[in-house]
């Protein structure tokens, strides 16, 4: 007999999936290492349970062991970011840098002692480790040193600098751009590879690839790659076996695969992927999502349609085969070889929540789990898979021909022990992406399945200027963010309405950052379309966030809202106000809730509060939730769980 099904309103089902296994019962992974000379795997671990602490873990098939000691955490800081914060040196140790109080760092995983490179120094940190292969004495990284001028005002300065082990002397080798990344050492330790870019570039706009002599703590000889201010974005560029040097490219329009033996680049042309990408932006450091095998195999992961996949290509003939493994989803520092017909990567499936996985291809292919990021078994008839739908732009400009539609992931209500009564249809939570050069992937997430196992519908939406589509695409945001990307969102509700798929009349609209911005500008731009929404650490006044943002993003909003073209500071006033929601308040109609960290150094926690304390003038209905010690992003456990609870309440308020 099958159990019975309980007939309930849409958002007032049970779910098992709770709140602590967001929080508690959940972590993430940050990073990965190998030993090349073992094949040991090395794992970076993010635990809200422990504060969001970065702890390093060691795999050993599916045994894990704990070897970074408790009082260090691994988390890397620079462009406030991170990325980068660990490393593998060729004895089998692993270096790594610690917050707060940075510094450089050796551990021996075996015995869990740490050895200091560079004292700590909360001044400067460090990133994007990589250590000479022949004198493993010298190490190169990312430096970034936070100082005050004059007028107590910031100054942040990067540069690459090479480390001497046995003195602890700090050297800078490369300065005057105003961001690096990448510095690595050929295979012989003659030469030395790095990206740069300045302001007002972010590294998907515009980089440029140099390459020199290494002269035993100095450069000599540099030259450009590749790479040109606001037209090539490249990235992760990667020393071959050979010596050949590897880089990723978007000049044809989409992250393409190079290779350059020291002539001319040359493009790694692969018939059928042309419009795929194998590179994404970088605000962290250190991604890795290609690596090479042996001499003639690379294995990388592809994106198209914000879908990664995994393909084998062959570089003596330029082809390559799909793998057909069920990873979607693979970002950041996600994937490390382990012997010539091996490699592990970190992503998720359709199905399965992000782990790490190693991929053998000696006997065909196959793959295992090493390590899940939860212990919940999410069963079939819970697990609504996302569905990826195109969309005609409806809203905003009618005269841009560049792109007709946007795209999104929809994923629908499921939980085999409910249904709702016949005739309804289910509220509809649009969830707007951070970045908002980002996307967001149909990998499965708890987060998503929260909701719907509790009968919402839930759409991701990767309106223009997302990654995962081209640069085309990524470039329709410039000067039109705060308009643009509401306007697709709104599309979207028009067309899952027209579709018949949701009740417009029950729409919540919630997103982080550059999705929080999104949230309050959609509120008062479309006030009819939402019911209500939530702002997680989201920008309510652009001038002010020019004016006190980090340095990382301190021109970011010269091309997203100003686009090209000289203007006057009293014109630049005008454009950030009409697209501004603490100007616009009076428009809103819907609740809205902010939540916010109270050392959020991206985007300051008055932002929420400047908001609080307009739509409270005005007579409107505004919550706010400031939590003690968070920053840009939840990553404590007491945090996520009283997040996630507040945002089921006001649902349940607004919407049900």
């Amino acid at each position: 007999m099958s159990d019975s099904i309980t007939v309930a309103p849409y958002g007032k089902w049970d779910s098992p999936i709770t709140a602590e296994h967001l929080s508690s019962g959940s972590v993430h992974l940050e990073g990965i290492q190998a030993n090349p000379s073992t094949g040991q795997l090395f794992v970076l671990e993010s635990r809200p349970s422990e504060g969001g602490r970065y702890a390093i873990v060691e795999l050993a098939d599916t045994t894990t062991r704990d070897v970074l000691p408790a009082e260090y955490n691994a988390e890397g800081t620079i462009h406030e970011y991170g990325g980068g914060s660990f490393a593998m040196h060729p004895n089998g140790r692993l270096l790594f840098t610690s917050h707060p109080d940075n510094g450089i760092f050796l551990l021996d995983p075996a015995s869990g002692d740490v050895e200091t490179i560079v004292a700590p120094n909360v001044s400067v940190r460090f990133g994007n480790f990589h250590v000479h292969p022949t004198t493993a004495e010298w190490i190169l990284a990312i430096q970034e040193s936070h100082s005050k001028n004059s007028d107590g005002g910031a100054v942040v300065k990067n540069a690459i600098v090479a480390i001497r082990v046995n003195t602890a002397e700090v050297s800078v080798i490369a300065e005057g751009a105003d961001f690096y990344q990448h510095p690595q050492f050929s295979p012989d330790g003659k030469r030395v590879c790095w990206t740069e870019w300045n302001h007002p570039d972010m590294p998907w706009s515009g980089t440029r690839l140099y390459v020199a002599q290494w002269e035993t703590g100095k450069l000599s000889g540099q030259i450009l790659v590749s790479g040109e201010a606001g037209v090539e974005s490249i990235c992760q560029p990667r020393w071959g076996l050979d010596g050949t040097l590897f880089f990723v490219s978007d000049k044809t329009g989409y992250w393409q695969l190079y290779r350059f033996d020291g002539e001319t680049p040359k493009l790694i042309h692969l018939n059928g992927l042309e419009s795929a990408e194998f590179g994404s932006r970088e605000p962290a450091l250190g991604n890795c999502t290609y690596v090479q095998l042996d001499n003639k195999t690379i294995v990388a992961s592809v994106n198209q349609n914000a879908t990664s996949n995994l393909v084998l290509i062959d570089l003596e003939t330029s082809s390559w085969k799909d793998l057909s493994l069920p990873i979607v989803d693979i970002q950041k520092n996600a994937m490390a070889s382990i012997s010539p017909t091996a490699f592990a990567v970190i992503g998720s499936t359709r199905t399965v929540p992000q782990a790490l996985y190693r991929v053998d291809l000696s006997d065909g292919v196959s793959i295992k789990l090493l390590k899940p990021t939860t212990e919940l078994d999410i069963p079939d008839t819970l697990i609504s898979e996302a569905r990826h739908i195109t969309f005609p732009r409806l809203y905003g400009k009618k005269d841009d021909s560049k792109s007709a539609n946007a795209y999104a992931w929809l994923v629908e209500p499921k939980n085999a022990a409910f249904k709702a009564p016949e005739g309804t249809k289910p509220p509809l939570l649009v969830w707007m992406h951070g970045g908002p050069t980002y996307h967001v992937p149909p990998g499965l997430a708890l987060t998503t399945q929260y909701w719907t196992s509790r009968g919402y519908a839930y759409v991701l939406v990767n309106h223009v200027g997302s990654t995962g589509y081209g640069r085309a695409y990524r470039e329709l945001l410039d000067g039109e963010w705060g308009a643009a990307e509401i306007a697709d969102a709104a599309s979207c509700v028009k067309y899952l309405a027209s579709e018949g798929v949701i009740d417009s009349s029950r729409v919540g609209i919630v997103g982080e950052s550059a999705g929080g911005y999104s949230v309050m500008q959609a509120l008062y731009t479309y006030p009819d379309i939402w019911a209500a929404g939530i702002s997680i650490y989201g920008i309510s006044s652009l001038s002010e966030f020019a004016e006190t943002t980090h340095k990382f993003e301190s021109h970011y909003i010269d091309s997203l809202v100003l686009g090209k073209g000289g203007k006057t500071k009293e014109e630049i006033e005008t454009i950030y106000k009409s697209r501004s929601a603490v100007y616009h308040a009076e428009k809103i109609k819907g609740p809205l809730l902010l939540q916010q960290g109270d050392v959020d150094t991206i985007v300051p926690a008055w932002q929420a509060t400047h908001m609080v304390e307009k739509m409270r003038e005005l007579g409107k209905t505004v919550e706010i939730e400031i939590y003690p010690g968070e920053g840009h992003g939840f990553h404590m456990e007491k945090t996520i769980k009283a997040s996630t609870e507040s945002q089921t309440r006001f649902w349940i308020d607004n919407l049900l």
